[in-house]
């Protein structure tokens, strides 16, 4: 099995929960360190450091994570970023988000999910009973506000390549899954700079985020399910 953004949060989570059921997985991320020290604390595990936005990198990574595991069975897609500001902020207030922060929500929340898949699709096609898991966001299916409508929209579109891919894998018998928690305890506000909005956002994280172990074994579920589900809802408050 391949994990990515294995480093941690959700990924990190999801290696572990897997791990502990048996299974051997490979783990993707940037942060070498991170994933050395998990591969070291799970027993088979493979640590294959990889920046999942350099489109030629990810297929070596994918492969060299297949020997060592004798091919793969699912694919994890749980690498992502978040982003948050307005796009077109009020006069005198300065955006909390850039072109270049949006372009990074895009091609490692979209376009690195679609090269990782495309680069697991072989391995995936040969192995037992695979799986394609994505991690989307209850953001994918509504805007929740304006400071995050920018990664609502790449998350809406993890949504729309999910269900092309599962249109795509279905026949070849490939299960394609989406998993979409609402707010989950990460790390993901701690390089956002100091402010009200982070402020905001690491309130409502305390207050009614899920814990990332509950969203691992939301895949694990689903990997231990009939072929049927393809479609997985989590959250943790209703709105």
């Amino acid at each position: 099995m391949l994990v990515s953004g294995a480093s941690a949060g959700i990924g990190e989570a999801t290696a572990r929960a897997l791990a502990a059921r048996g299974a051997r997985v490979g783990l993707l991320a940037r942060r070498a360190d991170r994933l050395g020290a998990l591969a070291d604390e799970l027993p088979g595990a493979v640590a294959v450091p990889v920046d999942l936005t350099d489109d030629d990198a990810v297929p070596a990574a994918v492969g060299t994570a297949a020997a060592a595991l004798g091919g793969l069975d699912a694919l994890v897609n749980a690498a992502g970023v978040f982003h948050a500001g307005e796009v077109a902020p009020a006069a005198g207030e300065q955006p909390m988000a850039s072109p270049q922060d949006w372009r990074r929500m895009f091609d490692l929340n979209v376009v690195a999910l679609l090269v990782l898949t495309r680069s697991a699709a072989p391995y995936l096609v040969a192995g037992t009973d695979p799986a394609v898991v994505s991690i989307s966001s209850m953001s994918g299916r509504r805007v929740p506000t304006a400071a995050g409508a920018v990664y609502a929209a790449s998350k809406h579109a993890v949504h729309a390549v999910s269900e092309g891919l599962r249109m795509e894998l279905a026949p070849r018998g490939v299960r394609v899954t989406t998993v979409s928690p609402g707010f989950v305890r990460t790390g993901i506000v701690d390089d956002w700079p100091d402010g009200p909005l982070r402020d905001r956002y690491a309130e409502r994280l305390a207050a009614v985020g899920l814990d990332p172990a509950v969203v691992a074994d939301a895949v694990v579920h689903i990997l231990s399910s009939p072929a049927q589900v393809v479609e997985y809802a989590l959250t943790s408050v209703t709105q």
